[in-house]
């Protein structure tokens, strides 16, 4: 995916470092936490982050709300591009 456009519009709206907000849909028992936790941890090894999760109604899906302190927008595009890679994601807001 190409996420050019995407740091331009970041640093219009954020101040970096801030904490930042990630939508994580994916497909239950095809998307463990431990995975989206990994590819978090590969881009921002010491962040702090809070990952909470809601199963869809007929819990074919869960969502996760992925709340992340970032250094800049380009941890921001590496973050966004290692979830991107994940198994089982269906999508990242």
């Amino acid at each position: 995916m190409d996420y050019s456009g995407l740091a331009e519009k970041l640093r219009e709206v954020h101040t970096f470092p801030c904490c930042y907000t990630i939508k994580i849909v994916g497909v239950s028992g095809l998307l463990p936490e431990a995975a989206i936790r990994d590819a978090i941890v590969l881009v921002l090894p010491d962040a702090a982050i809070t990952l909470t999760s809601r199963a869809s109604s007929g819990a074919r899906f869960t969502a996760w709300t992925l709340d992340v302190q970032v250094p800049d927008v380009e941890s921001v595009i590496a973050l966004y591009t290692g979830l991107q890679a994940l198994p089982g994601l269906k999508a990242l807001l």
